[in-house]
């Protein structure tokens, strides 16, 4: 298991996230995400924003970026679940310019 915090993260479809902690299997395929309250061992901090798209998505990658930047701070939205599983493994990537 891994454990990646940033400011803001977007899980694909529709999960926005501000100041959370992201907890995704060794084979990228459940996530898990709690707000972050302390610093929690072996925790890969970023600054910016992370995504987590399913390889299987037939968007474009460029796309849901792109979209994802431009909605994440006014988008913020935690719905209360705490977890979500793609069939696929996730991809992650980093934008620090956000």
């Amino acid at each position: 298991m891994k454990r990646y915090f940033s400011h803001y993260t977007f899980i694909y479809p529709d999960i926005y996230l501000r100041n959370h902690i992201v907890e995704v299997s060794d084979d990228m395929k459940q996530i898990s995400f709690f707000p972050f309250d302390r610093e929690i061992e072996r925790t890969e901090f970023y600054s910016g924003l992370l995504i987590f798209i399913p390889e299987n998505t037939s968007y474009r990658t460029d796309s849901i970026i792109s979209d994802a930047k431009s909605v994440i701070i006014t988008a913020v939205n935690y719905s209360g679940k705490t977890n979500t599983h793609s069939d696929a493994p996730y991809n992650l990537y980093h934008e620090e310019d956000v």
